[in-house]
């Protein structure tokens, strides 16, 4: 089969600039019917402005998109009535219900009111969604959230789905659960079009595009970059972040920096985290996993002094948090998932603003800040507002912000969420650098492959503590199980 004799999506030397900046250069590929197709790169390479074209929200600045032989630019309101899209912001409305939301993308796509009512106990069951019809949208937590976005995107029965990072921040078991839904529908000879990061995702599919920069880098088969999609890819890359210099003072290996005993958080008549204990050595890796709304933000938030817990014993670095909040903050580093940034501030100013708040020098400020600068990548951004950076941009700003004060425990809050594998590796050696200086670090994260880094990990699922151990041991209890699949096995045995 020919690219161009089966192609539903063709796309010819297309390049779309904004400003003075080019986002995609020369772009060529075919997409086939009844293919699943995945686009893999960073933030910023490119990914969301592709699917944006191929969607027919952008106009190409140069080159041509043609979808089921219609023209982009000429033909857009056609391609948009044929093609499902979901963004990257899930496009629902979160006061409205689920079923109020699936009637309002009914209505929009101009599917007869008689036949909306079917289609929406169909994609209701599919995607275990029945029990919820009648919740504000707000109110589902993040992977109910995006399977009701992928719902709404199927209400009119598309024929071509264009998703941009459609698993990005979601747990591993609404990770699955999606996926089960596009496999179920690319059964019936219809297309797939997944921008995503997660290269073991794109391995799923029949042929995987790999962009960095707005170029095409390479378009195979996922078998042709070997048995290591990851390390083939890192390969293409220039690293992100570079892993040596780390500006951390040795300190003394011994004894525990995190001490957690019984610890337990309720908002009202809800629990979140209920009666943990766990201790975190100094110098170690610890990574602290379970699904979306397991407990680990808001046990992170405990540690860290911001949230009083209701009931338990915590100390970290040798500090009573209960009893003295403030006094640990000046020998913590946080990074949250949503940067811990002021996005009306640059790049450098975001420097010395954290410098300062964390009582460090101003000689010693301006001595790390090229540290922060050149490890993030951001030479020649200094003077650029946080908030025109792009995610994967901010994200290294923020954790070197984090470690100006040079901290001897760090927490990252889903640190690598939306990073490509060249930086995710680069960003797993600079972590594990840190750490050999005598710094514990605690980590979350929802993709269990990078958590094969941490010294021990401990999942958690409604608040509870299911099991803490390293990660080799854990998997050989579990018969040489991948860290995903003990992850399931763990959830399915909880009470």
């Amino acid at each position: 089969m020919s690219d161009g004799a089966d192609a539903v999506i063709a796309v010819e030397s297309l390049s779309r600039r904004f400003g003075g900046r080019w986002a995609l250069r020369g772009v060529t590929l075919r997409v086939r019917r009844g293919e699943m197709f995945a686009v893999v790169g960073a933030d910023g390479s490119g990914k969301t402005t592709l699917m944006q074209s191929l969607c027919a929200i952008l106009d190409p600045t140069e080159g041509r998109v043609a979808v089921g032989g219609l023209d982009s630019v000429k033909d857009a309101a056609r391609i948009t009535a044929r093609l499902g899209y979901m963004s990257q912001a899930y496009s629902i409305y979160g006061d409205l219900t689920v079923e109020e939301n699936l009637h309002f993308f009914g209505a929009l796509h101009r599917v007869p009111e008689h036949a909306v009512a079917g289609r929406v106990a169909r994609l209701m069951r599919f995607a275990g969604l029945s029990a919820f019809l009648q919740r504000l949208a707000r109110d589902l937590s993040g992977g109910m959230q995006k399977k009701l976005a992928l719902c709404c995107s199927l209400i009119h029965e598309p024929d071509i789905l264009v998703l941009d990072e459609p698993t990005l921040g979601v747990d591993p078991r609404s990770r699955r659960e999606l996926w089960r839904i596009l496999e179920e529908f690319r059964t019936a000879d219809k297309t797939v079009v997944l921008a995503t990061s997660y290269v073991d995702e794109a391995a799923r599919c029949d042929r995987v595009a790999f962009f960095d920069a707005g170029r095409l880098l390479a378009c195979d088969r996922p078998a042709a970059f070997g048995a290591d999609l990851e390390a083939a890819l890192a390969a293409m890359l220039p690293a992100r972040l570079p892993a040596a210099d780390a500006p951390f003072p040795a300190r003394a290996l011994a004894g525990d920096a995190i001490a957690v005993r019984g610890l337990e958080r309720s908002f009202g008549a809800f629990k979140a985290v209920d009666g943990i204990s766990f201790a975190v050595r100094r110098g170690e890796v610890f990574g602290l996993l379970g699904p979306n709304g397991s407990g680990k933000s808001t046990t992170i938030r405990m540690l860290c002094g911001i949230l009083a817990p209701s009931v338990g014993e915590v100390r970290v670095a040798g500090i009573d948090v209960v009893r003295q909040p403030e006094a640990v903050r000046g020998r913590i580093g946080y990074m949250s998932q949503k940067f811990s940034l002021y996005l009306d501030l640059t790049v450098r100013e975001n420097i010395g603003f954290f410098g300062g708040a964390y009582g460090v020098e101003r000689q010693r400020v301006e001595e790390l800040a090229r540290w922060v600068i050149a490890s993030a990548g951001l030479e020649g951004s200094e003077d650029s507002l946080a908030r025109a950076l792009s995610g994967a941009l901010r994200q290294r700003l923020a954790l070197g912000c984090a470690l100006l004060h040079q901290p001897e425990v760090l927490f990252l809050d889903e640190p690598t969420a939306g990073v490509d594998p060249a930086s995710r590796r680069a960003f797993w050696s600079l972590i594990a650098a840190i750490a050999q200086s005598g710094t514990a670090v605690l980590v979350t994260t929802h993709y269990l492959r990078e958590a094969e880094g941490c010294d021990r990990v401990a999942f958690i699922d409604r608040g509870c503590l299911l099991a803490l151990d390293a990660p080799e041991r854990l998997r050989a209890a579990h018969g040489g199980a991948t860290l995903e699949e003990v992850f399931f096995r763990l959830l399915e045995a909880a009470p």
